[in-house]
Formats: C-alpha cells, sequence, structure tokens
C-alpha cells in the first residue's frame, strides 16, 4: 500500500493480483505498465476513426464477445493489423481481472475514442476501471488537494482544486480501479482528452448497464 498524503493507494505489480483489491480498504488501485512495442504506430491510425463501444461481455466468453462487440466499430483493415490480436489479448485480460474482482460472470464493457466527464467527480458506482490505450490519462486529485465541500455544493474545478501541482494523471497502459461514493476519488477527463481523442477503456459491475438501459428504456417511454 502506498500514500500520497494520507491518502491510501493499493499498488499492484501484476494484473493477477487486481482481484485482491476487494479485501483492501484503499481508495484506488494502480498497475503501472509499458505499452506493447508497436502500441503507438496502431493507435495513430485507429485514432482516425471514431469508436464508441458499450455493452456486455461475459468473463466466461470474453475474448468472443470483445471481437463481436469491436467488429462493429473498428475498421475491417486495422483488425487484419498483427498488433490487433495482442491489443485484443490485452483487454480480455483485464476483462478477466475485472470480473473476478466485482465477482460477476458478466461486465458492462465501453471503448470510446470520446471522453467528455470535464468536471471532478466521484463514481456513483462501487468500483470502476479505467485504462487510456491512447492519449491523455486520466487526472485525479489526492484529498488533501481537493476541496470536498465545493465538490459537494456543485462548484466548478477552479473552486474544487486547492493545488494544482498535486494532480495525478494515468499513463498510457497503466490500470487504475475507482472507488465510488463518499470516499471515492475526485477524477476527470483532463483538457487535451476533452477537445482531442484518446482510446479510453471503461468497465464496471453488470449492475451498472442494467441501470443505464433500464433509464434509456424509460426516457424513450417518456416515464421520466
Amino acid at each position: 500500500m502506498a500514500q500520497i498524503n494520507q491518502m491510501s493507494i493499493f499498488k499492484i505489480a501484476t494484473l493477477s493480483a487486481l482481484p485482491q483489491f476487494r479485501y483492501q480498504e484503499d481508495q484506488i488501485a494502480i498497475l503501472e505498465r509499458d505499452p506493447i512495442l508497436g502500441a503507438n504506430a496502431f493507435f495513430e491510425k485507429l485514432l482516425r476513426t471514431q469508436i464508441q463501444v458499450k455493452g456486455l461481455v461475459s468473463v466466461r466468453y470474453r475474448q468472443k464477445d470483445i471481437e463481436n462487440l469491436l467488429a462493429e466499430e473498428i475498421p475491417e483493415k486495422m483488425r487484419f493489423d498483427p498488433f490487433y490480436n495482442l491489443w485484443i489479448s490485452d483487454i480480455t485480460s483485464v476483462c478477466e481481472a475485472f470480473g473476478e474482482l466485482v465477482e460477476s460472470p458478466t461486465i458492462a464493457f465501453s471503448l470510446s475514442t470520446e471522453r467528455e466527464c470535464r468536471r471532478y467527480h466521484k463514481d456513483n458506482v462501487p468500483l470502476r476501471l479505467l485504462l487510456t490505450y491512447s492519449g491523455a490519462g486520466t487526472e485525479w486529485l489526492p484529498d488533501y488537494a481537493a476541496d470536498q465541500y465545493a465538490y459537494e455544493n456543485g462548484l466548478p474545478n477552479e473552486k474544487i482544486i486547492k493545488a494544482p501541482e498535486a494532480r495525478q494523471f494515468m499513463s498510457n497502459w497503466d490500470i487504475a480501479v475507482f472507488r465510488g461514493g463518499p470516499r471515492g476519488v475526485l477524477h476527470r477527463t483532463p483538457d487535451p482528452a476533452l477537445t482531442g481523442r484518446s482510446i479510453l477503456l471503461r468497465l464496471d459491475h453488470e449492475d451498472f448497464w442494467t441501470s443505464v438501459m433500464k433509464n434509456m428504456s424509460l426516457e424513450r417511454s417518456g416515464v421520466i
């Protein structure tokens, strides 16, 4: 366990250790990784395509489900690139570890080149995994650098952040699992990713997807 001015961070060395986070009380779990050789060239080409993939992934059949979801968005030429299978393999491994962490046979899957979380916020879910494969990584604040009163009262970022120099940024390929709720970590989409494209993988418990789809259905029916 690491700390940033009293804030607890669960630092792990391997992806297989990620499920251990459920037994910890730390606010965030972080796995630092190096990009796979060939990633920059592949994603430079892929970022020419807008990607917005959302769906459910069975942990048991994760690779097949992921391939089916991405087949609808990733250009065929990119899917024949030798690096594509390496990328799919990595996503598959991350989904397996997250599924074990949240103890769910199915997880909510999102992969997107567009990000819009401008304001510092805490997720309204128990655990959320964020992994930026390309572009600016997630920005987050240690507790001491954030004004919780300003956040809770809807004030803008300029009022929430007390120490701009304390901001933390996830690097490409690093994995972070954020706790949500009152003990959650304030984080946001960094400015470069608001105006430019990046590739962000987001994983949630399947309950998140069920809730989102239910609300969308109610909105379409005019109930809410």
